[in-house]
């Protein structure tokens, strides 16, 4: 998948060789100008990516707690780096399901940006390598999610939906 080998790339550019990922200041390389507001509840928005010529800003909502922040900041560097067709592009918070369909985000631009992501803050072989050094018979998923969660600073649901994606963790563990 494109996404993957982006986000890959990415790192590999900009030297980044250990977790968490500085993902703001990966924006900044990429030319975006990261600033950060309160939204309208109502509209659950997490972040939204404006590009006008060279001008591309990045507004996160300062509402959301730091992990949501990151991944936003991480999910709109994706539409910019994935070269995504558009000017404006709104991230809404999602309402993640358990039962593993994208149909959350039906939008493929959306689901693409996601995926990019969670491999530029989650990266595989990073995620692999941290879940080998910390398994152990006797931990609980929920705290080994809340571990790694924690060294990756995302939050917990998304390094849980990560490790279901790489099959380290079953969805009903």
């Amino acid at each position: 998948m494109r996404f993957i080998d982006a986000a890959q790339k990415i790192l590999e550019q900009f030297q980044i060789r250990k977790h968490p990922v500085p993902v703001e200041e990966i924006a900044q390389k990429l030319g975006a100008t990261v600033t950060y507001q309160p939204f309208d509840s109502k509209d659950n928005l997490s972040g939204v990516l404006f590009k006008e010529q060279n001008n591309i800003k990045i507004a996160v909502n300062s509402s959301d707690p730091p992990a949501r922040q990151r991944f936003t900041i991480a999910h709109e560097c994706g539409h910019l780096v994935l070269k995504h067709k558009g000017d404006i592009f709104v991230d809404q918070t999602i309402r993640l399901q358990r039962d593993g369909n994208s149909g959350l985000a039906a939008d493929p631009l959306e689901i693409e940006a996601n995926g990019f992501a969670a491999e530029l803050l989650m990266p595989r072989n990073w995620v692999l390598k941290e879940f080998e050094k910390r398994v152990t018979p006797n931990i609980k998923p929920e705290a080994l999610v809340r571990e790694l969660a924690k060294a990756f600073e995302v939050s917990p649901k998304a390094m849980e939906y990560r490790l279901e994606n790489l099959g380290l963790l079953s969805p009903d563990h």
